[in-house]
């Protein structure tokens, strides 16, 4: 029986530590993927719990006690603060989210993605549309919200900036950035936004189209895991072949 050379035991460590590393890497993946359905399920609970009363008997709750629940806001919109977040597309176009202020009354407004707007450069949109005219009475009505509460975005390459459009001068955004809305917005916001569900918007009553939560998701790491488990299995199999063909091609007799 032949015995493997000093070259050859250091080849087979070293493909037993990488197989072990690989291993414990897939085995990570899972960890995380059993942490994002537990986070999955929470998200599933608070968005099934009742609606939070905004502004209410309680003025203690926070941003992060609010995120991922249902609320009820009652207050008026902040045409005039109206957030334009660029280059958002829906069913295959390009267009613009529209991020309004609700004023509450005794509490901190707060931000509500009021819907999309198509616009072919993904910026110059068509707002005199999602809007009442600055003389209609029905421009500082009271309105409820029905919506959920979600945490601010990350900030955007594309640095902010003001644009003049033909309803006057908005923030243009990359994103849902809370921190860049609240520098330059007077007043202070929650440090999170609403989206809205159907119950808001009756139909035909001119606000941009509904944005739609997107489903939550499993994210990646189960193909993550399945990559790196067959990492291993390729490694343990190709340095077994090797090492074997290695072996068959020695001499016998030959122990160096």
């Amino acid at each position: 029986m032949k015995r493997m050379d000093a070259r050859s035991w250091g080849f087979a460590v070293v493909a037993i530590l990488a197989t072990a590393v690989f291993i414990r890497l897939g085995a990570w993946q899972l960890e995380r993927l059993v942490e994002r359905r537990a986070h999955n399920d929470e998200q599933a609970a608070l968005a099934s719990s009742p609606p939070v009363e905004l502004p209410g008997t309680s003025t203690a709750l926070s941003s992060d006690s609010l995120v991922w629940r249902r609320v009820r806001l009652t207050g008026t919109w902040d045409y005039d603060n109206e957030i334009v977040i660029r280059g958002r597309a829906a069913l295959g176009s390009p267009g613009v989210h529209l991020v309004t202020p609700l004023r509450l009354k005794g509490s901190p407004a707060v931000l509500v993605l009021r819907g999309w707007l198509p616009a072919a450069d993904g910026l110059s949109a068509d707002f005199q549309s999602a809007r009442p005219a600055p003389d209609d009475p029905q421009r500082d009505r009271t309105v409820v919200v029905m919506g959920r509460v979600f945490p601010g975005e990350s900030s955007s390459a594309i640095p902010p900036r003001f644009t003049r459009f033909e309803v006057g001068v908005h923030l243009v955004l990359g994103s849902l950035d809370l921190e860049a809305a609240q520098r330059d917005l007077e007043d202070p916001i929650l440090d999170a936004w609403v989206l809205p569900d159907s119950s808001t918007y009756p139909e035909g009553d001119g606000v941009p189209r509904l944005v739609e939560a997107a489903p939550p998701s499993d994210g990646p790491h189960l193909m993550y895991a399945i990559q790196w488990f067959g990492f291993a299995a390729i490694t343990l199999a190709g340095a077994a072949v090797f090492l074997v063909g290695r072996q068959d091609d020695r001499p016998e007799g030959d122990h160096a």
